[in-house]
């Protein structure tokens, strides 16, 4: 009796082995979902000092985006906004700032601008200054979950009408450039 109890247990053993090579298998034939999940949205951004949150970002300009349906088929939109811009928040010049946006994957590009001024619609004038910025991600448990642009508004007693522009590659072969614009508006003091 011994001797049969250890074989089941071999045999249970076995056959155990076998299902999980052929599940295995099945997935990888029927495309297992990638490592790192593509979200399929224009990612969230918010503009933040320090641990502060001061606005949300509003979608403004136009975007592109690119998503799989299966089958090899793939979905998209391109949609064009209006311009808008919140109401200030006030900062100090010189100010460390950061737009924060909520996607794993790390832009392929990242612009933020600077405008002066706005017509009547809300509609940047001027020549934009390209503020520099630096990129880095925002690491929560040992995975990143979002990334940082940072930068400073150095001049005193200006409105600061910023857009930032987003690049991404799409990773499932749908298209190849995704992006988005967002605004935001500082207003710098003393």
């Amino acid at each position: 009796m011994k001797r049969t109890a250890n074989r089941r247990r071999v045999v249970t053993v076995l056959f155990s082995a076998v299902a999980v090579v052929i599940l295995g298998a099945i997935a990888a034939a029927v495309g297992a979902p990638p490592a790192e999940a593509h979200d399929h949205r224009i990612p969230k951004t918010v503009l933040k000092k320090g641990s502060q949150d001061l606005q949300t970002g509003f979608k403004v300009a136009e975007s592109e985006w690119h998503y799989a349906l299966g089958g090899g088929r793939c979905g998209g939109a391109h949609t064009d906004y209006v311009f808008r811009f919140p109401g200030a928040d006030r900062v100090a010049a010189r100010s460390a700032l950061r737009v924060r946006i909520f996607k794993v994957q790390r832009p392929d590009s990242l612009k933020i601008t600077a405008h002066r001024k706005v017509n009547e619609d809300d509609y940047p004038i001027g020549k934009p200054q390209v503020l520099k910025r630096t990129l880095s991600p925002v690491v929560r448990g040992g995975k990143t979950v979002a990334w940082d642009a940072r930068f400073r508004v150095s001049q005193l007693s200006r409105d600061y009408y910023l857009v930032t522009e987003g690049h991404w590659r799409d990773r499932e072969g749908c298209g190849g450039d995704q992006y988005a614009f967002w605004s935001f508006h500082v207003r710098t003091g003393r």
